[in-house]
């Protein structure tokens, strides 16, 4: 699908039939490249200074998803503003959608990293239900060499696990341009792909939920002010900022609109 046609009704209905019966759907130019290449350096200098935190194992596996980058620089809060973001997943888990994390996915020269394994994003299997949707904006190419992502299309649709032969006979690889976005289920079993040339291959990634579940982090407390300030509205949301809980009964007892946690949400 290409965003030049500004989410047009019939492009939206594209857009949520594939993601019905595929699990996923992957958008083409939805970054220029001045864009693509900004986000890129800035993910390549968070990499490349990254410290595994305080010797933890898990921190040091970790290296290739980093789970702060919204705290490291702006940019990567403004990736939260984009309106057709809001077009694109409202319709699949309602217009007051949260972010449950937010990382990055980075695939290092002649290696791969933990999403390489086949997995889904989501434990929960609720016919006819989505509770999570996976985001994935491509920094750089995702080709055959460089590790395209692994997708099962339709697995999102039975809580079977498939096999690792029937996963290898039947996947697919999501090659796209740098700039592309893809949207799945995350349900959907898929794997990173093995990395076998000689360059990084970077994405960006996003699990995003129903506004009455708990996220990864509390990303309100977590993102310095000095960043989430600056965001607008949409934003903050995503954040969570509409889906605090009051610590006191002052806060409980706000007036409605200053509640912490905004009427109406489902």
């Amino acid at each position: 699908m290409n965003m030049e046609n500004k989410l047009s009704i019939d492009f939206l209905e594209s857009h949520l039939f594939n993601m019905r019966t595929l699990g996923f759907s992957v958008f083409n130019s939805y970054y220029d490249v001045k864009v693509t290449n900004e986000l890129r350096e800035a993910l390549e200098k968070e990499v490349e200074n990254y410290v595994p935190f305080d010797a933890s194992e898990r921190s040091f596996l970790d290296r290739y998803h980093m789970h702060d980058l919204l705290n490291k620089n702006i940019i990567f809060g403004k990736t939260l503003e984009d309106e057709r973001l809001q077009k694109l997943i409202a319709p699949i888990l309602g217009d007051h959608w949260i972010m449950y994390a937010y990382t990055s996915s980075s695939l290092p020269p002649n290696g791969k990293n933990y999403g390489s394994r086949i997995h889904v994003d989501c434990p929960r299997f609720i016919p006819n239900y989505v509770t999570n949707a996976g985001v994935i904006w491509a920094l750089d190419d995702f080709t055959f060499e460089n590790g395209a992502t692994h997708v099962l299309p339709g697995s999102h649709n039975t809580d079977q696990i498939p096999t690792e032969q029937f996963f290898k006979e039947n996947n697919i690889r999501l090659n796209c341009k740098a700039g592309d976005l893809i949207i799945f289920n995350a349900r959907l079993w898929h794997a990173a792909g093995m990395n076998k040339t000689d360059k990084y291959r970077h994405a960006l990634t996003m699990n995003v939920c129903r506004p009455f579940m708990k996220q990864r982090m509390d990303w309100v407390r977590f993102i310095p002010s000095t960043i989430s300030d600056q965001l607008n509205s949409q934003a903050r949301r995503i954040i969570g900022f509409d889906t605090r809980l009051p610590s006191s009964l002052e806060e409980f007892f706000l007036p409605e609109n200053e509640r912490l946690y905004k009427a109406n949400q489902e």
